[in-house]
């Protein structure tokens, strides 16, 4: 996948609904088997983390499921290998990634952009790397041709929403001034938020996150303008629920099946596009 295919994407469909799964959480092996159950489930895209020990962004949800990945023997190098083989799951649906700067630095930007090209990824935002320190990873992207994500909140002014949205292939719009899984932000402060963010960047795909945990919250961020509306806590917290025993070694498909059931509760209606059978659920 490419930024092209993300494009493709939006072209084809005006709304999106994605999942966000920490790659290797529970395991790599049922990392593979939630995405895929999520896609068949419904989801149109996938927004996918590589585990990290200080995620500055993410809640307690998020931060659990980076230590489960991590006590599953997760590394960079492993976790590429899972963000390859979810795309071999699961071709056609563009796999946005967001990863934290000292995991790209380590690696090269230029190096670690290709790798992610390679495996599957359609984009990437890194969100520790703000506007005007970003020139390197702007440049890397661009060169691996994966679209390149600005993050944008309640106190970005119409000057830094312009200049972050310029060589972006989307903007994530974060309904919160906090980390993910904090309480849900009030639907008229997020509509508010969408229809300032995309007056000062006309034209350029909108991403909702942080703050959205139900049905409701999805169709409100994408009836104000959100092109993809992401749930990565929620998720998080049916995975901890059920992981447990299908890390163990027993039978997943209870895991997989709470996944794709939550998934489809939280389904805009209509949605995206019919969900299909989830083997096992």
């Amino acid at each position: 996948m490419t930024r092209a295919d993300l494009e493709a994407a939006f072209a084809h469909h005006r709304r999106h609904f994605s999942p966000f799964f920490v790659l290797g959480d529970p395991t790599p092996e049922l990392s593979v088997e939630l995405a895929r159950a999520a896609v068949a489930a419904g989801a149109t895209m996938l927004e996918l983390g590589i585990p990290y020990r200080d995620p500055c962004a993410d809640g307690p949800a998020i931060q659990r499921a980076c230590a489960r990945a991590f006590a599953a023997g997760s590394t960079t190098e492993r976790a590429l290998a899972t963000l390859a083989a979810i795309d071999a799951a699961c071709p056609g649906v563009p796999k946005n990634l967001l990863v934290y700067g000292n995991l790209a630095h380590a690696r090269g930007l230029s190096r670690f952009c290709r790798e992610l090209a390679a495996a599957g990824a359609s984009s990437l935002l890194v969100p520790d790397i703000p506007l005007g320190e970003d020139a390197a990873l702007l440049a890397a992207c661009a060169a691996a041709d994966l679209g390149h994500v600005r993050l944008v909140g309640p106190r970005s002014n119409a000057e830094r929403i312009a200049a972050s949205a310029a060589g972006c292939a989307l903007l994530y719009v974060a309904g919160v001034q906090g980390v993910t899984g904090t309480p849900q932000t009030l639907r008229s402060e997020r509509a508010a938020l969408l229809a300032r963010v995309a007056a000062a960047a006309p034209g350029v795909p909108l991403c909702a996150g942080f703050g959205i945990g139900s049905r409701a919250d999805v169709e409100h961020a994408l009836a104000g303008g959100a092109a993809i509306a992401v749930v990565g806590s929620r998720l998080a917290e049916v995975i901890a629920e059920h992981a447990p025993t299908a890390a163990a070694g027993s039978d997943p498909r209870a895991l997989t099946a709470a996944v794709a059931a939550a998934v489809r509760a939280l389904l805009p209606q209509p949605p995206v596009r019919d969900p299909s059978p989830v083997t096992g659920a």
